[in-house]
């Protein structure tokens, strides 16, 4: 297939070495202590994408996606204009918009300008850059998958919520979810419209879904797992949706049962693997009760759970359980207090914290992404936000189900699976924030290509 799309004008080493370099890229920006080399290579990408757009010309893709990047700039305008009229410490804010927000902006421009500059020197080239993604992407989920079970192997034992190559378990979650959602947007092409859009024979894609389930178990980040499933119930929903007038109601109901099953039954064994599920329930409304139980504002890791609340057992409450739904709630009242927001940061919640608690000394983030930036930014720049990622949502619908596009139901599971992450994790900050930024912005240009497979002239048989 891609020797079919190169046919009419050969990559060139242009599109080697830049290729070469958003694939190292994607590689090394889970992996710690590579932020100056992450920052090199984007900035030496940036410099030849700048340079190659400037010759190739790049007005029709500016054209095509000018709304989304006006409303870009209208919330950088809003971001910048709020910190410097309600800031709190406005020297850590402009900081945080420089370090992060601007960061994660110019990794923005050089994926659009990767698959903007891509598409003008290969019209049908998009294939080549989402198959670059999941290169690097597949390599860390193998090499976590080949860590797990050499322990499995040699210790007897899975060794549960261990990285080799990232800094946590939720970051190899974060890459694994993404990597889901390509192979499942793949598969959805091939069974929705009977065509493939990477290179990739179905053997193989079906055994890079195995990799993908084993590492979501092994990884055991629970919000990972709930991705994972709400990623597959996404694509039911889909493939229904699209064959919706061809199903009759007892076909629905069979394959709604099969597939509620098979998710059932891992989100199960998930749930068994994980013990902090099984006091959730109990730990809500002693987390919600933030003015009595107040360990959520004091300073320390409470060792043995000293100093945390207890349940009817006498068991203290799980950390992470509890920390996080406090936080929620006090997050919660402190956008409301502040509905124009204390300034962008990663730090906005704890800003916004110590004005109502003087004494609060626990962590300055909420571990909600999403309410962290609305809390930070306030409910305008919060609704700009959500505009912005729902014209991305509405660009990737109409690629995938108006053009057949692949590239199009990748950007839309790419956006709804990381806004929905971000209202429990803490992903529109550092490295996440920047791979989130150059992914969409890419595959919004490579879900505006009119792509459908070439149809191939076979020779003819004699009879």
């Amino acid at each position: 297939m891609l020797k079919t799309a190169f046919a009419d004008r050969p990559l060139a080493a242009f599109d080697y070495v830049t290729v070469a370099i958003a694939t190292l890229l994607m590689f090394v920006w889970y992996v710690p202590g590579t932020t100056a080399l992450r920052l090199a290579l984007a900035l030496v990408l940036l410099a030849l994408l700048l340079w190659q757009g400037r010759r190739v010309g790049l007005g029709a893709t500016w054209r095509a996606h000018r709304s989304l990047w006006l409303l870009y700039l209208a919330l950088t305008a809003w971001i910048v204009a709020e910190a410097l009229a309600f800031g709190v410490s406005q020297d850590i804010v402009m900081h945080e918009i420089r370090g992060q927000w601007l960061r994660s902006g110019l990794m923005g421009l050089a994926g659009f300008l990767l698959a903007g500059v891509f598409a003008a020197r290969h019209p049908r080239g998009g294939p080549l850059l989402v198959a670059a993604v999941a290169s690097a992407l597949v390599v860390h989920v193998a090499v976590h998958d080949l860590y797990g079970l050499w322990h499995w192997v040699k210790d007897g034992s899975l060794p549960f919520q261990q990285t080799p190559l990232t800094a946590n378990y939720a970051s190899t979650s974060f890459l694994t979810n993404l990597l889901m959602s390509l192979l499942c947007a793949e598969a959805m092409v091939r069974l929705l419209f009977g065509h493939r859009y990477l290179p990739v024979a179905g053997r193989w894609l079906a055994l890079l879904m195995v990799l993908c389930v084993f590492a979501t178990y092994s990884a055991g980040a629970r919000n990972g797992t709930a991705g994972f499933l709400v990623l597959l119930l996404s694509c039911a929903a889909v493939g229904l949706y699209s064959r919706r007038r061809a199903l009759n109601l007892p076909a629905l109901a069979g394959i709604a049962l099969v597939a509620l099953a098979a998710l059932g039954s891992f989100g199960w064994l998930a749930f068994k693997a994980d013990p902090r599920w099984q006091t959730l329930a109990e730990t809500v409304p002693i987390a919600l009760d933030t003015e009595h139980n107040t360990a959520w504002r004091q300073a320390g890791d409470f060792p043995d759970g000293a100093g945390l609340p207890r349940l009817a057992d006498g068991r203290p409450v799980g950390h992470s359980n509890y920390m996080r739904i406090a936080w929620a709630k006090e997050g919660s009242l402190a956008l409301l207090g502040h509905p124009l927001g204390v300034g962008f940061g990663r730090d906005a919640f704890g800003r916004a914290m110590r004005l109502t608690y003087p004494d609060y000394a626990s962590s300055m983030h909420c571990h909600s992404g999403l309410l962290n930036f609305a809390i930070g930014v306030g409910l305008p720049g919060l609704l700009l936000w959500l505009a912005l990622l729902w014209l991305l949502v509405a660009h990737g619908w109409q690629a995938f189900f108006r053009r057949e596009n692949p590239a199009g139901l990748l950007l839309l599971l790419l956006v709804t699976g990381s806004t929905l992450r971000s209202a429990v994790d803490g992903n529109l900050q550092d490295h996440m924030f920047e791979q989130f930024m150059f992914l969409a912005l890419l595959l919004a240009v490579a879900a505006g290509e009119d792509w459908r497979p070439i149809p191939v002239k076979r020779p003819s048989v004699p009879e």
